[in-house]
Parts: C-alpha cells; sequence; structure tokens
C-alpha cells in the first residue's frame, strides 16, 4: 500500500499572484525610464536646432544659390564734386541726376546740395554687371544721354563702352542693350546682340508715353519690354546733302529718311519724338503719323543742343547761347532773357570773360525749375558749372568748377 503525504508550502516558493504582481511593477519602471529618455532626447534635440538656426546679421545661403551683394540706390555712393558734367536729368521724385564724363560716373543731386555717386567707381572701364553700380567701370563721352523710367530705373548710355546700362532701384547695374556683333539696321535685333558701331555713336535717350526706351545713334531705336531693339527713324549713313525738304515737311515717311547722329531725344505732349541732331544740325520731328518735320529755326545749333520735356506738353532746348521752348503748336521761342542771365550768372561766377552757347545738358523739373550746365570745351564756356533756372528768371548756381 502506497500512503501518500499531504503537500507542505513553504516561502521558499512564491505563489503565482506575487510573481505576477512583481512583473507589472517592472514594467511600469521601465516605461518611466523610457519616458524620461524620450523626454531628455527631445529637450536636447530642439535646444540644438534653436543653436543651429537663430538669427543672424548674415543671411544663410542655400546649396542651390549663391547670395548676391546689394546696395540701396538711396544710399549708394560717396560724396564728390562734379568734374565735366554733361547731361541731366530730373527723375520722378524730383532729384537731378548728372552724366559727369571727366568723373566717368553718374551722379545724383541731394536736397542738401551734395552730389552722390549712383554708378561708376571712376575707374575707366568695363565691368560690374550684376553688381553695385557704384563698383562698376564705365566710360563715358560728353553725349552720354540718361534717363529715368517711372519706378525709378536709371538709364544712361555707357557710350564708349557701346552700351546701354540700366541701375536698378536696389543699385544693382546692368546692360540692357549692345556688346554684341549684329549691326543695327531696321529689322528687329535682340538688344544684347546689338552693336551700336564704334566709338562716338551712341547718344541720347528717352522715356517714351508707352514707357519704353528710345535709345539715339545713328538712327533711333526702341527697346520693347522682351528686350529687341526696333527701329523707329533715320538711316545708318550720313546724307551727302542737306535734308530733302529743307525747313518744311519729308514727302516720305520716316522710315525713309536721310539724318544722323540723333545726339538727343525728347517727347512731347501729343507723344511726337524730336530729335536733335541729324544730317542738318537741327531739330526734327516725328509725327505719330510717320512724318518726320525739320524746324528750321533749329538749324545749325542742333547738334550741340540739348532737349528736355517740360510740363504742359512743351520741351524746353538749350541752344545758340539762350533757352527755347518748342510748344505744341510747333513753334520755337525763347524764353524770356535766361540766356543773359545765365551770361551774367557765369561772369559773377568766374569775374572774368565768359559766354554761353548752349549747355550740354538740359532738365526741366515738375515746378518748372530749368536746369542747365556748361562744361569748358564743349560749349565755349570759361567756367564748368550747373545752373538752375528759375521761373521768376533768377538764375542759382548750384555747382562751379
Amino acid at each position: 500500500m502506497i500512503v501518500l503525504e499531504p503537500r507542505q508550502t513553504t516561502t521558499d516558493v512564491p505563489d503565482a499572484e506575487a510573481l505576477i504582481k512583481e512583473a507589472r511593477q517592472r514594467q511600469r519602471r521601465r516605461r518611466l525610464v523610457i519616458g524620461i529618455v524620450a523626454l531628455i532626447a527631445m529637450v536636447v534635440s530642439g535646444v540644438s536646432y534653436a543653436l543651429v538656426n537663430r538669427p543672424s546679421g548674415r543671411a544663410r545661403p542655400t546649396r542651390t544659390s549663391s547670395p548676391t551683394k546689394t546696395v540701396s540706390a538711396t544710399q549708394s555712393g560717396s560724396y564728390v564734386s562734379p568734374k565735366a558734367p554733361t547731361t541731366l536729368v530730373v527723375a520722378p521724385n524730383g532729384g537731378l541726376l548728372v552724366v559727369d564724363s571727366g568723373r566717368d560716373q553718374i551722379l545724383r543731386r541731394l536736397p542738401s546740395g551734395k552730389f552722390q555717386v549712383l554708378a561708376g567707381d571712376g575707374k575707366r572701364g568695363f565691368s560690374g554687371d550684376g553688381g553695385p553700380a557704384v563698383d562698376a567701370e564705365l566710360h563715358l563721352d560728353y553725349q552720354a544721354g540718361i534717363a529715368v523710367a517711372r519706378n525709378g530705373t536709371v538709364y544712361f548710355a555707357d557710350a564708349l563702352n557701346g552700351r546701354v546700362r540700366e541701375v536698378l532701384p536696389d543699385g544693382i547695374i546692368k546692360t540692357v542693350a549692345g556688346g554684341g556683333t549684329i549691326s543695327l539696321g531696321t529689322n528687329p535685333v535682340p538688344a544684347l546682340s546689338a552693336s551700336f558701331g564704334g566709338p562716338f555713336s551712341l547718344f541720347g535717350l528717352a522715356m517714351g508715353p508707352n514707357g519704353q526706351l528710345y535709345i539715339g545713334t545713328n538712327g533711333v531705336y526702341r527697346l520693347s519690354p522682351d528686350g529687341v531693339l526696333h527701329w523707329v527713324v533715320g538711316k545708318l549713313v550720313p546724307p551727302k546733302d542737306l535734308p530733302k525738304g529743307w525747313g518744311g515737311v519729308y514727302s516720305n515717311p520716316a522710315i525713309q529718311s536721310d539724318f544722323m547722329p540723333a545726339t538727343r531725344l525728347a517727347f512731347d505732349g501729343k507723344g511726337d519724338l524730336l530729335v536733335a541732331g541729324g544730317g542738318g544740325w537741327g531739330l526734327y520731328e516725328m509725327t505719330k503719323s510717320g512724318k518726320l518735320l525739320f524746324l528750321e529755326t533749329f538749324r545749325g545749333d542742333g547738334y550741340w543742343g540739348s532737349l528736355s520735356e517740360a510740363s504742359r506738353g512743351s520741351v524746353v532746348l538749350s541752344y545758340g547761347g539762350g533757352i527755347f521752348r518748342f510748344s505744341s503748336t510747333g513753334t520755337v521761342e525763347p524764353i524770356g532773357h535766361l540766356g543773359s542771365a545765365i551770361d551774367s550768372a557765369l561772369g559773377r561766377l568766374t569775374k572774368g570773360p565768359h559766354m554761353f552757347i548752349g549747355g550740354d545738358g538740359v532738365a526741366v523739373s515738375v515746378n518748372g525749375d530749368i536746369y542747365v550746365d556748361t562744361n569748358v570745351g564743349n560749349t565755349f564756356t570759361s567756367v564748368s558749372a550747373i545752373l538752375e533756372l528759375r521761373p521768376n528768371g533768377s538764375v542759382v548756381p548750384l555747382w562751379k568748377s
């Protein structure tokens, strides 16, 4: 007979309930540790990201972009004194801009009366496209034109480099026409592929009523928004004789006219294009219908004269020892006795011989002030000066050599 003894329980063998309880406690501790570690990792990661991406005074370029050096057009350039001012223009904001062929720079006159560099580092040459205009090299001459768009973009003829360049409102300079090898004619030409020819073949500039830039060379061309030069008026070869219909209306449309070069351009209130220069060294008017008028009263002085669009649709001319106004009726009349007033002002400046033949540049402000400049050697004056002619007839020197 087999005797079965009763099972004895001791504390050395844990029961199932205790084992389950202990397992649950271990699981809770493990979860707590994992949570704390994860929280610490998140905090460290956030701090690292903040340190790496904190704001700084520099822009952080990406791998796909390179930083471009820019300069504000309202704060660019150092203060200088003009040397040989040639062409003038009044910007839409009322500021006076000066082409200074002696400095190979474009200057602006500030309300304080100081002149500040807008473009050009003062070194004669060609460089700087895509960068700050004040660091660019220019090569200007005494007939280099200048014009300003409504948005403040400044266009000028970098004449002896054979290019038209622009200074954008942010102070960056670019070439918009010229520098190529394609000769200009009557067919459209991509502006950056065009050649304006040799030295002294790039002249006046003007903004048209359509907001497009007009360029005077051996003929007049319009720069369209798509970067193409379109022929407007004038042939590319000098005429052998004086213009046909001297003092009257050409019998042919402007497409068959025969003048060169277009030294100064301006538009009147009717939208007609006025051109100073040409084979007759006169003032020409191209009407919207395509006819070309020659104004005999401007004969003999147009090459050296200057034009500026003025208020009420008129155009102001500087030539022949005085200041004249071209009215909407097609007449050219002297403005008071400004020629004598200029001579008197120049005499006071130099206290010696003086003679005003015609300003290299003329510009008109919205309130009717007329600005002219004189440059020794170009207009037979005895002093280089920039003068302000006020509506009351007074002449105020803004600068003199």
